[in-house]
């Protein structure tokens, strides 16, 4: 189990530090099913934190503070909601919603943003897209340990430029992922998983390894080529959360 969590983690952060996000939609699915859908969603937030954190260290220049305190703000209130949410309510079905909602709405992006061709539909400075954006990405996080396919929703329809995007999403992974952990642990009774110290000392030297391979790609990977990675991975975060919540509900 620990040598496919390696592998998932490996991937997962190379990604991230790539486009901007990747680890939890990646690597998050695997994880959960290895280790459990309680447990695993936290573990997710607990390495994505850590993931963020590292990936952040490299990016800090280029943030745009600005929508980071906007989206944050959003997502930080819906944060104690959402935990008491998913303590009563079934994680399959909020998996379901929340898998189904990102690909719906990463459609609807695309097929508006091929509509408008360059123009966007909303000004620059818009407030409200920010607001509702850091919400569903605040719920995402909490319910399925994930929040950046909300973000590159808006990215689309924002043409938000990708490497300003990959290094604004950092921190708001960051802050969205600490806010989850904490409501879990206080207000749905969620647990970490039981691992050895060498194991944990282990995930941790796979993460800065991680970002380590990604390191190798960002160079070579042109800005339309990190766009292009970006919607797929908000496509595959959408399609393995509803694919997940669609098995727990079977099972």
């Amino acid at each position: 189990m620990l040598a496919l969590l390696i592998l998932a983690i490996l991937v997962g952060g190379s990604l991230q530090r790539v486009a901007g996000m990747g680890f939890g939609l990646v690597a998050g699915p695997f994880i959960v099913l290895l280790i459990g859908p309680v447990e695993g969603v936290l573990f997710v937030n607990l390495a994505g934190a850590m993931m963020a954190l590292l990936v952040l260290g490299r990016t800090i220049r280029g943030v745009d503070w600005h929508r980071y305190r906007w989206l944050v703000t959003a997502s930080v209130i819906v944060t104690v909601p959402a935990a008491l949410l998913i303590r009563d309510a079934s994680a399959s079905v909020l998996e379901i919603s929340m898998g189904g909602a990102v690909v719906g709405a990463m459609v609807l992006a695309q097929v508006t943003s091929r509509l408008r061709g360059s123009k966007r539909p909303f000004a620059p400075e818009a407030r409200l897209p920010l607001l509702l954006t850091g919400a569903v990405a605040g719920f995402g996080s909490v319910a399925a340990g994930i929040s950046g396919p909300p973000i590159a929703v808006y990215s689309v329809l924002d043409r938000w430029d990708p490497r300003a995007f990959a290094a604004t999403v950092q921190p708001i992974f960051l802050t969205n992922a600490i806010a989850a952990i904490v409501a879990k642990l206080l207000v749905a009774d969620a647990t970490f998983p039981n691992l050895a110290a060498w194991e944990w000392a282990t995930i941790g030297v796979a993460l800065v390894a991680s970002i380590g391979l990604g390191e190798l790609l960002v160079g070579r990977v042109s800005a339309s080529a990190t766009r292009k990675v970006l919607v797929a991975l908000a496509y595959v975060g959408g399609f393995a959360t509803l694919g997940r919540g669609l098995l727990g509900l079977a099972g």
